[in-house]
């Protein structure tokens, strides 16, 4: 075969490729390699233009940067969603469970039950959102090169609002427990016979529990909304 003939190939399979190493659940490490490479050869062959003109040496310089133009859009929404993850592990550790940790292969991290739990769910918000066919439209819709470093500029903005959106969807468990905590130390203070802190851990578990069941629509709505933000900057419907 002649390389002339899948030169134009190569730069689709780059930017598949970048997309499915760096998006929500499919670049997970959680994610079998097969799934990757099933996902990234098959919308690289849907999205390659089989008339494009394209030398070998095109083909090669052209796939870096084809790379990186895939990877951007990965990473933009990954980001997005972390801002909700993060903040199931803030709930996690103010709640005390911070000793029910155990490895999260898709954070590569130790992540409590909360960032578990809250992780998942923005996933299948994500996918319910269409992510999924967002992520294949934004590897087949072309971005010029000279963008690539404003697409950087906008992915590095993005991660430095994860811990500031993440207190921000943690703060009524974050305010809850500072409050219980307060007040059992004032209640220890004022009667140092009786060991409070020895219920602290319930105390803060029950009414972290019952402001999490009061905020319970407004963090679904949360949840549901980042998942429409990850699914927007892929270029899907907002």
């Amino acid at each position: 075969m002649n390389f002339a003939e899948v030169a134009p190939f190569v730069p689709a399979l780059a930017r598949a490729g970048g997309f499915a190493a760096t998006a929500p659940l499919l670049g997970d490490a959680s994610t079998p390699v097969r799934v990757r490479l099933v996902f990234t050869v098959a919308v690289a062959a849907a999205v390659t233009h089989r008339g494009a003109a394209l030398t070998p040496t095109d083909a090669m310089i052209a796939a870096p940067l084809e790379l990186v133009a895939g990877a951007l859009p990965g990473l933009m929404a990954r980001w997005i969603l972390e801002r909700v993850a993060t903040g199931g592990q803030l709930i996690g550790l103010h709640l005390g469970l911070g000793f029910a940790q155990s490895y999260d292969p898709t954070a590569s991290e130790s992540a409590t039950a909360a960032r578990r739990l809250v992780a998942t769910i923005a996933g299948l918000a994500f996918l319910a959102a269409g992510g999924l066919e967002a992520g294949v439209r934004a590897v087949a819709t072309p971005v010029a090169h000279d963008r690539l470093a404003i697409d950087g500029a906008a992915a590095i903005a993005l991660a430095t609002q994860i811990t500031s959106r993440a207190i921000a969807f943690a703060a009524p468990v974050i305010v809850a427990a500072v409050l219980i905590n307060a007040g059992l130390a004032v209640v220890n203070r004022a009667a140092p016979a009786f060991n409070v802190f020895s219920i602290a851990l319930v105390a803060v578990v029950i009414g972290g529990g019952l402001v999490l069941v009061a905020a319970a629509p407004n963090t679904a709505a949360a949840i549901a909304d980042t998942a429409r933000d990850a699914v927007a900057v892929l270029g899907g419907p907002a």
